[in-house]
């Protein structure tokens, strides 16, 4: 019983510690700008970024620290 109990708390903790992580466009959507501008923030570094092959993908946290 304590061990389905376990199991039950683990499931929960990796559904709540799983970032949300988006593309660039999903943010061009959320900022209201451009894909040129996404990509220049990127690349200069005020938006972080992670490259996954030739896209990006960008946490929920970093756009969040970049929107004042």
């Amino acid at each position: 019983m304590q061990n389905e109990i376990y199991h039950e708390y683990l499931e929960e903790c990796k559904q709540e510690q799983v970032p949300v992580v988006l593309t660039a466009a999903e943010v061009m959507d959320i900022l209201g700008v451009g894909k040129n501008t996404v990509y220049r923030l990127l690349n200069s570094g005020r938006l972080r970024g992670v490259r996954v092959g030739r896209s990006w993908r960008i946490s929920m946290d970093s756009l969040n620290e970049f929107i004042p």
